[in-house]
């Protein structure tokens, strides 16, 4: 005997496909949500995390503050120390180069026949006035001073006959040109 089935299988397998088809994009709904719950949840708990971190460290930084500004002054102080000392330093050798200057100068004047009465110095310069008894004493100091070492140059800058207590006397002005010898 022929047997027919009356019941929609197709219909119900179609309703059952639909069924299971709505049932898995509402569960991958579900899922999908879920998922982004949870990625929101950490992602906020880092952002809270991250917020305490900067509000930890704008605590310290306000605690620092106060040091940041001593050390400020201290290294504005340590810079005035250091001017200071590099102004000592100049000092210290400029007045050495002034002893062996003068030195110089006074081994080279011929004793009892040359006398100095003005003596300026500035920078590499010095200006050098005096009385002598002759000519020939004030080309012999200037000889003397052209052999130093210290002196790149002697000029004569002028020389005039002068009487003093009755005596005739040739009274000079010298220019000198000072090598210093510099530290670097």
């Amino acid at each position: 005997m022929i047997q027919i089935n009356l019941l929609p299988v197709r219909e119900w397998r179609k309703k059952e496909a639909v069924r299971q088809q709505i049932s898995i994009f509402v569960l991958s709904l579900i899922l999908l949500m879920l998922g982004l719950l949870v990625t929101g949840l950490t992602i906020q708990g880092k952002v809270r995390a991250q917020r305490q971190e900067l509000a930890t460290l704008e605590k310290n930084k306000a605690k620092f503050a106060y040091v940041n500004k001593k050390i400020q002054t201290v290294n504005k102080k340590r810079k005035q120390v250091e001017d200071k000392f590099k102004a000592i330093e100049k000092l210290q050798e400029g007045r050495t180069t002034t002893v062996k200057i003068l030195d110089e100068i006074v081994s080279s004047i011929p004793i009892d026949r040359l006398w100095l009465t003005k003596l300026s110095l500035k920078e590499n310069n010095v200006q050098l006035g005096g009385v002598a008894l002759d000519n020939h004493t004030v080309a012999l100091f200037m000889r003397r001073l052209e052999t130093s070492p210290m002196c790149r140059s002697v000029n004569l800058i002028n020389t005039r006959q002068k009487s003093i207590q009755g005596h005739a006397l040739m009274e000079f002005g010298l220019q000198l040109n000072i090598q210093t010898q510099q530290k670097s």
